[in-house]
């Protein structure tokens, strides 16, 4: 007597209910994991700005009559003469603060590659030429310019724009803080500008 065998398994309609689920639940977890990501990216190199900015200061007040100076670089060696910092930048002694390593005279002390994930770097203030440089002096704070006492903000950018860029300020005294929200518009501020109104109106930052 032959004996009927039963196979257990998903029927179609369980099988196309469980991929419906599996679309559903997959359709939140997807930018919410992508979200995680672009933030942990940020977060990374935000405090990687902050680390760099801190060690120039540091590097600054071991030298005598020289100053620290932080440029954007193309090719790991020079400056750039260039706003987009996002392809690099260097860390080197400049005897005669000239911006540009000289052999016999200069050392490179810290370089740093192009950011990853097509983020931008950006710096406001420090300098009256367009944000190519920051130099610390000896007593640890920036190099003021004609037009700047020596603060500014370095911005960190990714395609979500400003409503999630991060930045790093440095004070006149060269403290360095991350950047706060304080008008709670959604968009962290840069460095104060003597706007003549007190207190001083908030910057938010912006991305290229």
């Amino acid at each position: 007597m032959l004996k009927m065998r039963h196979h257990s398994g998903f029927s179609l309609v369980e099988l196309l209910v469980t991929i419906a689920v599996i679309a559903i639940v997959a359709s939140y977890a997807v930018p919410t994991f992508r979200e995680t990501i672009l933030n942990n990216r940020l977060t990374t190199q935000v405090n990687e700005v902050s680390g760099i900015l801190g060690m120039a200061r540091s590097e600054a007040s071991k030298l005598r009559g020289s100053v620290v100076t932080l440029c954007a670089s193309d090719d790991s060696t020079s400056c750039s003469g260039d706003a987009t910092w996002e392809t690099g930048w260097i860390m080197f002694s400049d005897q005669d603060a000239d911006r540009a390593v000289d052999a016999g005279d200069d050392q490179l002390i810290k370089v740093s590659s192009s950011l990853s994930g097509g983020n931008t770097l950006r710096i406001l203030g420090f300098t009256s030429d367009g944000g190519n440089y920051i130099q610390f002096a000896g007593d640890g704070q920036p190099l003021p310019s004609a037009t700047n006492n020596g603060s500014g903000t370095f911005v960190l950018c990714d395609e979500r724009g400003a409503s999630e860029a991060r930045a790093v300020v440095v004070n006149v005294s060269g403290q360095v803080r991350l950047a706060r929200d304080t008008d709670a518009d959604g968009i962290v501020e840069a460095h104060t500008l003597d706007t003549g109104k007190t207190p001083p109106t908030p910057t938010p930052v912006s991305c290229p």
